[in-house]
């Protein structure tokens, strides 16, 4: 079975306060895009990896992997305006005989190879995607526009959803090529009647959206 990866490090990063994308905002020594690159390559799991780079970033990309020595990555591509877009655009390097497809985001750097064996393993159950998560432990309400509350959600079946999320290459092929935008590929995959599966996620792929998020996995490492 062949695996590929779209790492999508697209993200502009304005809430960070950096004059850089967020991908390359710095991690320890090197930029975010580092860590979830070098766990990627390290992966036994993945064969091939496609980075989604910010526009006018595509060199710096190939550099970072080469000093990483990741030698899995076949392309770096510009990545669009929107996440759909920068994962369509990867899926066209991917090569062809590709059976499944891994797309993390390079913003969640921290990605442990069990949870990449997690949301492979159900693909063989005939699944059409399988995604990371964790059961929402927060009380959820509905606000309304000036800042009364609406109503109070029940958490009960909802899901925090993560990545990676991975796909029989087929399936995402097709949802990507109708064009839609979605927060996340499954979403895609969902609006075709596609079945996927929740897996447990992990606590540590926090997703980086502020600075305090940037420190506090920096604390991980």
């Amino acid at each position: 079975m062949s695996v590929w990866a779209v790492l999508a490090a697209a993200g502009r990063g304005e809430r960070l306060g950096d004059e850089r994308p967020k991908a390359f905002a710095r991690l320890g020594d090197l930029p975010l895009l580092a860590e979830p690159l070098r766990r990627l390559e390290e992966s036994p799991w993945v064969d091939g990896i496609v980075i989604a780079a910010p526009p006018g970033w595509e060199e710096p990309s190939i550099l970072l992997a080469e000093e990483l020595g990741a030698g899995k990555v076949g392309s770096v591509v510009p990545g669009g305006e929107t996440r759909a877009a920068s994962v369509r655009a990867a899926l066209a390097e991917v090569p062809d005989d590709a059976d499944v497809l891994l797309v993390h985001d390079a913003a969640r750097p921290l990605l442990p190879d069990e949870v990449i064996e997690r949301v492979l393993a159900p693909l063989s159950e005939g699944w059409d995607g399988v995604v990371p998560g964790l059961p929402v432990a927060d009380t959820l309400k509905r606000v309304d526009g000036d800042g009364a509350v609406a109503e109070t959600v029940s958490r009960d079946g909802l899901w925090a959803v993560q990545t990676p999320q991975a796909f029989p290459a087929g399936v995402l092929r097709a949802a990507a090529a109708d064009g839609r935008d979605g927060t996340d590929c499954a979403s895609l995959v969902e609006a075709r009647g596609g079945r996927v599966k929740v897996v447990q996620g992990d606590p540590r792929l926090l997703k980086v959206t502020t600075a305090d998020d940037l420190a506090k996995i920096a604390s991980w490492l």
